[in-house]
């Protein structure tokens, strides 16, 4: 498999794998929480960045493989260069949460809104929370959170895009240029 995945382009290779992870990584969140770990609302921000990044990638792909298009699949792999780059900034952020290096949105943090009345009191009294504190990791492996591996993954899937991303532009500008041979070389 890996020998057939070698074969392809770059940029087809980095959607591929961008596609693999992201749905792995929402696989992962989904198992978690069928074990009882809910997600806090910043884990769920971070769940739709995936799922942006992996219909982008998705989508390249379809582009790549029922038109043949290139320029689509590398403006696919640039796009979610710009999605991974958001989702490793919003686990960067929920991390420094989790670690209290700052404090996290009032709806996330375990804080109650603002009571300005007795209506708005009582519906405080009466729903249950919507989710778990964002600033308890619910579970560690290495002293690292969820959100910490979401970080690592979606830096290194950063990484990966955007070399392919850097790599399809690269030829496509050296495919533009008059080379020797070429008409308007001198």
């Amino acid at each position: 498999m890996l020998a057939a995945l070698r074969q392809r382009p770059f940029t087809v290779q980095a959607l591929i794998v961008a596609v693999a992870a992201s749905a792995s990584l929402l696989v992962g969140a989904h198992i978690f929480e069928a074990f009882g770990y809910l997600p806090c609302p910043l884990c769920l921000d971070q769940r739709q960045a995936h799922w942006v990044a992996l219909a982008v990638a998705g989508a390249g792909l379809g582009a790549h493989f029922l038109f043949r298009a290139r320029l689509a699949a590398a403006a696919a792999v640039g796009a979610a260069a710009m999605v991974y780059l958001f989702s490793a900034g919003l686990a960067f952020f929920h991390t420094g949460v989790e670690f209290k290096f700052w404090p996290g949105p009032a709806t996330c943090s375990g804080q109650a809104s603002a009571i300005t009345d007795a209506s708005v009191l009582e519906t405080a009294l009466v729903e249950k929370p919507k989710g778990p504190s964002c600033i308890d990791a619910q579970w560690r492996f290495l002293g690292i959170s969820m959100a910490g591996y979401n970080l690592l993954a979606s830096a290194g899937l950063f990484a990966l895009t955007l070399a392919a991303a850097v790599s399809a532009a690269r030829a496509a500008h050296d495919a533009r240029r008059p080379g020797p041979g070429r008409a308007g070389a001198t």
